[in-house]
Order: structure tokens, then sequence, then C-alpha cells
């Protein structure tokens, strides 16, 4: 059932089985986080790591189909999966690289780095008991595109502010010396880096904390309609960086594994469209009140009159 909706988008309560195959629309970008294929479930399920290549393929199936020519499909994943009671870790990223590539048809234009310097510690049993792992710090996040040539990516959208150093640099007009090192396959002239830009093109390891206000504030509107919260919500920051990255206003945005909706909240608040489906009631009846103040909001009644019991 369609839970609530806005000017920009709409949240389906549902299956996205039931829902994308049947959409017809074509899509600039599909941006998520499936469930990880962890030993040790979430209240939401996992899927089994040996069966978790299949279940991703088969949820991408109909989106790619979809897939604007110029779109994008970004995933984040964890690479925190190890073989049954060894430290080594699972290979299940590098197949399901290969399975989208291969079996989908996308092309891989970058695996980004997520780091994140509030991640708890761990692998508990490997790193903090038997001192043979080091403790992790960062998640890939993998993106494809349907036609690299014609992918609708621009890191204008993204500049970040110039450092102190650069911008000095940039006042004084540039390096004021001439440089041949690495075996002349770099070079300094006289000038370099001088000239004034709008900002610094980022680079691909994305520094950012898994916790923020909205996932605070889903958190608070969980424990207040009586429902149980995300044990792993994705933060805004993440998919707000890639939709300015590989879209532009009006252009749709979907995520299939909704969770707490940030991927529909960033798209709402950067002026996309969106569409998101997630299946758990506890999850998506409490994100409706982060879009309570957006244009055009509507919520179904039988929806808005379910409370939880947690």
């Amino acid at each position: 059932m369609v839970a609530f909706s806005t000017k920009l988008g709409v949240a389906i309560w549902g299956s996205n089985e039931a829902v994308f195959p049947h959409l017809g629309e074509p899509i600039m970008l599909a941006l998520t986080s499936p469930p990880y294929p962890l030993r040790c479930a979430r209240a939401y399920g996992n899927v089994d790591e040996q069966e978790y290549v299949d279940f991703v393929i088969r949820s991408l199936g109909p989106i790619v189909k979809n897939l604007a020519p110029e779109g994008s499909v970004v995933l984040n994943v964890s690479q925190d999966i190890f073989m049954n009671w060894s430290p080594a870790r699972s290979t299940y990223n590098e197949r399901l690289v290969l399975a989208i590539t291969d079996r989908l048809g996308l092309h891989l234009m970058d695996r980004f780095v997520w780091y994140n310097a509030s991640k708890p510690p761990g692998p508990i049993q490997w790193a903090s008991k038997k001192r043979v792992q080091l403790n992790v710090a960062y998640e890939p996040v993998y993106w494809f595109a349907a036609d690299p040539l014609r992918v609708n990516a621009d890191n204008r959208r993204v500049l970040q502010p110039h450092s102190e150093r650069h911008a000095a640099l940039i006042a004084r007009g540039g390096e004021q010396r001439q440089a041949v090192f690495g075996d002349r396959a770099y070079r300094i002239n006289h000038g370099s880096f001088g000239n004034p830009t709008a900002g610094a093109i980022p680079r691909n390891v994305l520094a950012y904390g898994h916790q923020c206000a909205d996932s605070a504030a889903h958190r608070r509107h969980a424990r207040e309609l009586g429902f149980t919260t995300h044990g792993a919500p994705f933060p805004h920051s993440i998919p707000s960086f890639f939709i300015r990255f590989l879209t532009e206003v009006g252009q749709l945005v979907v995520d299939h594994f909704g969770g707490t909706l940030k991927t529909a909240l960033a798209a709402e608040r950067l002026g996309r469209r969106w569409l998101t489906t997630e299946n758990i009631l506890d999850y998506i009846r409490p994100s409706a009140e982060l879009f309570r103040d957006a244009p055009g909001f509507e919520i179904s009644p039988g929806f808005d009159a379910v409370r939880g019991r947690a």
C-alpha cells in the first residue's frame, strides 16, 4: 500500500518485487544499502552469504530494466563478512561486482571507501580476542553506470571548500617552482594549481559518521509510536552526496530497501523525485514523521493510525 507521499515522491509499504517490475519510468539513480549477509541476523533479517549475490541480482533486475542510459546504481555493502570460524574475509563483494557487470550489463565506475571513524571496534573475535585482525573503519560503496560515456555525473555538484594551504597557493598565483619527479611521470611548472576554482574535487574516500540528526529523529518517532528502532540506519550524508553527484533536480531516485528512508529524505530535500519501498512496518511508519513538513505531504489514513507495541 502507499504509506505516504509528497509532491516529489511516494513511499510504499511492501516488497520491491511487487513494485519495480511495473514502474515503467526512467530511473536516474538507484541508491540503496541491502541487508548485509551477517551470520548473526539483525531484526530485519539477513540472506545467507552464499545466496547473497543472487538475492541482490534479483532485486536489481527490474530496476536496471528501467535505468536511464545516463543512470547509475550505487550500493553500500559490508566488507566485514568472514568465513565460518575463520579470520579470512568472504569474497562475496568481489563476486557481487562481477555478477552485476556480467549478468546485469552494468559498468563499474568506482569503489568508494566510506570511512567511518565512529564505527564500533571489530571484528571482536578476530581483532580483540584472537588479535589477528585490525579494527575495521570503512565500508565499500560501489558505483555502477548503464553507459560510462553518457553517465549523468558531474563533480562540480559536489565540490568541497579548498584547504587553507590550497587557498593560499591560489592566492599567490600557484607554484613558484619548476620540478620533475617520479622518473618524469610528474611535472610541476611555474604557476601550476594557481587558477581560481569554485572548490576542490572530492576524493573517493567519504569520511562520514553513521549517526545523524535524522537517525536520532527516526529513533525518537519510533519510540513515541511504539515501534522497534532500526538496528543499522543509513546516515543522510551518504545518499545526499551521491544524489548531488549523479542526478539533477527533478530526476528520479529510487531505493528498493528503504530502511529508515534516508535516500528518499535526501532526494526530497534536494528537489529530486523519489520512490522507495520498505516491507517492515516498524521502519517505514516512523519514517513518515520525517516528511511531515514536505510540500504536498499526504499519509494514508489507515497507515497514519497504525501504532506499534514495542
